[in-house]
């Protein structure tokens, strides 16, 4: 139910610039273009589910009404924090309130506009307005590492892999012995990540242990297609939400389950040598210098696509000021949009602070006998694709899929090879393990999001099928 609070704030809202009634979300967009509003004045609370007069009626709320307020939020450019909180009130209805802060990266657009509150009235920014803020903006632009969001300070960070980098920079010998003995605290300060009592931006790209959905920066996009072009129909594909070093991770796991390994003997040698189709560590140098160097204040994700010819990295953020693409192949200076962000990765001893991260790229595809990879610069930010010597076969890609599958993802694939279509119980009873309904549901919805089986049909009549390459 409404405290007592929530309820004078209503009885009174109608006098307040910064609170705003909707009925129901039938106006989720008005509801969200005040949000925008209050983002570039003082902050402020839009309540869905209160009639004009303060009257609260609540609404009844779906998944798809989670969904679709989720989907709202993706539109805020920067993104922004956005509280939701839902009151629940009689007969299953809530009032779901939305809340802001005023925004650190004014101007903020949601959909593509910006909009300005004054007084009771949510309107579209004048141009001069929003022109002015964007100049404003932009001296921040290399500082948003830096600030601290009390609204981001309670997301739980990592442990594990606060120490982790202790370890690695210890072995690496950038940082000293004497930090082994230090708690998370002095660690987060050694790298500066700390801002009084809060937890810097940076802190959270780096270390945080659970990342909202909503907020989309914090996250990476990995496709497998099958073809040349993302007009073609998908092999695998996923979003991961995490942080910088979980995202990494993710992407390199990712590149291994669908990248093919050539056989090679040398000369004079019985020795089988495996070859990537390509060069490991240019690609992972790809990944890093995108986490690194990207804006974080736009809700662009960065995104990995492997094609049947190339590899493609997409990273939202312009390269900076006095840098060409084609300056990248030769020594430059080295410029971090994310100083902080950066910092950790160098004392990880996973990126140098000379700008030779592109030239090893360079370097690695040369000595793997690959083309040189290809840097472009388009609306936002800069993309590199890596060519392959040839082709990749896609039996071959299958197969590697197929061999990184756990051992009873792989027995329920062999069940189906004989078989034309089987129920869910059918192949519980032949996989014969000691194997819950739940863990064979979940088994079975991996491999078809590989695109390796298929189903048809519906509850008792549900079926499964090989997808035959």
């Amino acid at each position: 139910m409404l405290t007592e609070h929530e309820q004078e704030i209503i009885n009174i809202g109608e006098e307040l610039s910064n609170v705003e009634f909707k009925t129901s979300t039938a106006d989720l967009q008005g509801a969200c273009e005040t949000v925008c509003g209050f983002l570039n004045d003082n902050g402020g609370k839009v309540y869905i589910g209160v009639k004009n007069n303060g009257v609260a009626i609540g609404q009844m709320v779906t998944d798809k009404t989670r969904q679709e307020i989720s989907n709202r939020i993706k539109k805020f450019e920067p993104p922004a924090c956005i509280r939701i909180s839902y009151i629940a009130m009689e007969a299953n209805k809530f009032v779901i309130v939305m809340a802001v802060s005023p925004g650190p990266h004014a101007p903020y657009v949601f959909d593509g506009r910006p909009y300005q509150r004054i007084e009771s009235t949510t309107s579209i920014m004048p141009q001069h307005l929003y022109e002015q803020l964007l100049v404003e903006r932009g001296q921040l632009n290399y500082s948003w590492e830096s600030f601290a969001l009390p609204e981001l300070n309670a997301i739980e960070l990592d442990n594990e892999e606060i120490y982790k980098t202790i370890r690695e920079g210890i072995h690496t010998k950038r940082i000293p012995e004497s930090a082994a003995h230090e708690d998370v605290a002095n660690i987060l300060a050694r790298f500066d990540l700390l801002q009084d009592t809060y937890k810097r931006n940076a802190a959270i790209v780096l270390f945080a242990k659970n990342i909202p959905a909503s907020l989309s920066q914090y996250s990476i996009k990995l496709a497998r297609f099958d073809g040349i072009s993302v007009s073609d129909n998908f092999i695998d594909n996923q979003e991961v939400h995490g942080n910088a070093f979980k995202l990494l991770n993710e992407a390199s796991d990712f590149i291994r389950r669908h990248m093919s390994i050539a056989g090679l003997y040398q000369q004079d040698s019985f020795i089988r040598l495996d070859k990537p189709t390509l060069p490991v560590m240019a690609v992972r140098e790809a990944l890093i210098n995108a986490i690194c160097h990207r804006d974080y204040q736009t809700s662009a994700t960065i995104t990995m696509a492997i094609f049947d010819d190339r590899l493609e990295i997409c990273n939202p953020g312009a390269l900076p000021n006095g840098l060409r693409v084609e300056d990248l192949n030769k020594f430059h200076e080295s410029k971090p949009r994310n100083k902080l962000i950066a910092n950790v990765f160098y004392s990880r001893g996973m990126i140098e602070k000379w700008g030779t991260g592109t030239i090893k790229m360079f370097e690695g595809c040369r000595k793997h006998g690959i083309p040189d990879p290809i840097f472009t610069e388009y609306s936002g930010g800069v993309s590199v694709t890596f060519y392959y010597e040839k082709p990749m076969s896609k039996v071959g890609s299958r197969d590697r899929v197929i061999q990184l599958l756990t051992k009873r993802q792989q027995k329920i694939i062999g069940i189906l090879d004989r078989s034309l279509e089987l129920t869910a119980l059918d192949i519980f009873e032949l996989l014969g393990d000691a194997v819950s309904a739940r863990t064979l549901r979940r088994d079975l919805a991996e491999i078809k999001r590989l695109k390796l089986i298929d189903s048809k049909g519906k509850t008792t009549n549900l079926v499964w099928f090989r997808i035959k390459p």
